[in-house]
This record gives C-alpha cells, structure tokens and sequence, in this order.
C-alpha cells in the first residue's frame, strides 16, 4: 500500500511540475555539447560538471569569477530554488542527455536566508519545494547563467 501511495503521489508532483506550475519550468534538459545543459523552457544554461572541492567563499568567488565556459564568462552560484528546480526536472525526465555527476552531493548556492553557503538539498517534495538544507563546510562548485530565449 505505501509503494501505492508513493507512486500516486510522485505521479502528482509530475503532472505539476510539468505544467509549469511550481519550481521545476517542465523543460527539457538540452546538452549543447561544450560542457553546458540548457533548460529549454527557463533559458538556465548549467555547467554539467561540478568543480573540485572548496572551503572558503572567496575560493568560489575566485572559482566562478575566472571560469569561461563554452565561450561564456556570466557565470553564477545558482539559488536554493533554482538548484531544486534542476533536481525536479531531473526526476521527471532523467539525466541521460545532459549526463550530470553526483547531483546529490554539497555544492556552493546562495541561500534567502543563509546566503552564500556550501550545502547538501534534502528534498522531501520538490513539487512542494519542501526542503532541508544542510549546510557544510565544503561543497563543489555547478554554475549557472541564464540566458534569453528566442520566442
């Protein structure tokens, strides 16, 4: 009965997510072949790999100050929920086009109310955005530029 449960209700957060209607923009995860996955609906480019590990906030500033990828140098720490959107985007349509690495594990995002801090997402639902966020003391860097999409 509880797998039941379970299904029905992550078949619920699918169905939400994928209208639009909460964090996740129910895009499509595009690689552009030069190290760099495009939401094709919010115009999020991510950098597919994650860094090395960092402990200090100007090691990332420096990090993602001198980063140029894929001919770009407007690169930035992704937010709390923009990180969760990614998560729940991944949830839906799976992670083969884009191919990102150990998605689960403590990277740097700037946080409402912790502001910028390397921290692991605990995800209870993300078509509720519910949340815990453990914060550490060191964590990978998976930046992130937004883009404007042709309409």
């Amino acid at each position: 009965m509880g797998i039941l449960i379970r299904f029905f209700t992550l078949a619920a957060c699918c169905i939400l997510i994928s209208s639009g209607n909460v964090l996740a923009g129910g895009g499509t995860l595009k690689n552009l072949g030069n190290g760099i996955c495009r939401d094709t609906v919010t115009g999020l480019e991510w950098q597919i790999e994650k860094s090395k590990r960092f402990s200090s906030r100007d090691e990332v500033k420096k990090y993602v100050a001198e980063l140029h990828l894929g001919g770009h140098s407007d690169w930035r720490l992704p937010t709390t929920a923009e990180t969760i959107g990614l998560r729940g985007l991944i949830a839906i349509q799976g992670n083969k086009d884009c191919g990102f690495s150990h998605l689960k594990g403590k990277y740097w995002m700037v946080d409402k109310k912790e502001g910028i801090v390397p921290a692991r997402l605990e995800l209870e639902c993300f078509c509720r955005g519910d949340f815990d966020l453990l914060v550490k003391d060191k964590g990978s860097v998976r930046v992130v530029r937004s883009t404007q999409l042709k309409k």
